[in-house]
């Protein structure tokens, strides 16, 4: 039996991916959502972070992730320092 991970469909044109693919043959979109810092830029390393599909912004580091940077999601606030209610009483 298999040990394969069920992979998930492309969250823009829903097309199956191959094994190994980071990017969809179809459309072009990423098929995970990492964060959006490369090696060099806020951590030395980079962040590298896997965030769930939904996430606009990097649970670890705060930065956006690819799906956002991609326009696949939109964030809910405008900027991750800046709530919704802030723009109300400001």
């Amino acid at each position: 039996m298999s040990k394969k991970s069920k992979l998930n469909p492309c969250v823009r044109c829903f097309k199956v991916p191959d094994e190994n693919t980071k990017y969809c043959t179809d459309c072009g979109a990423p098929l995970q959502n990492y964060c959006s810092d490369e090696p060099g830029r806020l951590l030395k390393k980079g962040c590298k972070n896997l965030n769930p599909e939904m996430a606009a912004y990097c649970s670890k580091c705060g930065l956006p992730t690819l799906f956002q940077l991609h326009g696949l999601i939109n964030p809910i606030y405008a900027s991750p320092d800046k709530p919704l209610f802030n723009r109300f009483f400001s």
